[in-house]
């Protein structure tokens, strides 16, 4: 049996040290102690272990610990990789598309603040305010009805004002209730 250390090993496999060093701590490669104490890889047995236990671009991977012995076939990082962009592509436009709906979003920002400060578009909370305050001077013109009625006709009796607020009264509450 000839022993040789990880970084030895690691060089004979065409692989990193540290693939090697990890190999070595999961268990998918065996090491000896040498004679100084340190890990030694059996140079001899390396090469089938390492074919085994790891997995490799082409072939299947290593037993895993609940998968009852099966072995299944690997895909290449080219196939891992195409899916990661594929998945991608399908929530993510790509680059140019981004950048054309960026420049159309600030172009259609900057076409509405040009027609704000020409007066062509307003802001609605402008819009309420003034609505209210139709809203609220007709309302008070209306309720004020009955009075000038009975300034304008002196010789109008009490109960004709009081119908007269009556109907009015009615009507604003038919406005504001109703759906429109």
């Amino acid at each position: 049996m000839s022993l040789i250390t990880r970084a030895e090993a690691a060089r004979a496999l065409g692989v990193s040290a540290e693939a090697v060093y990890a190999a070595v701590k999961t268990g998918r490669l065996s090491v000896v102690s040498g004679a100084n104490g340190r890990p030694m890889v059996n140079s001899e047995t390396m090469r089938e272990e390492w074919a085994r236990n790891t997995q490799t671009k082409i072939g299947v991977g290593p037993k895993a610990a609940g998968d009852g012995g099966v072995k299944k076939p690997l895909r290449s990082r080219e196939e891992r990789m195409g899916e990661r962009v594929t998945k991608t592509r399908e929530a993510i436009p790509d680059y140019d598309e981004s950048r054309a709906r960026t420049e159309h979003l600030k172009a259609e920002l900057l076409e509405l603040d040009r027609q704000q400060k020409e007066g062509q578009l307003v802001r609605v909370e402008d819009v309420e305010r003034e609505w209210l305050e139709v809203i609220t001077m007709a309302r008070t013109k209306l309720l004020g009805i009955p009075t000038k009625a009975k300034q304008r006709l002196p010789d109008l009796d009490t109960d004709a004002i009081g119908v007269l607020d009556d109907i009015v009264r009615e009507a604003l509450e038919d406005l504001a209730n109703s759906d429109e």
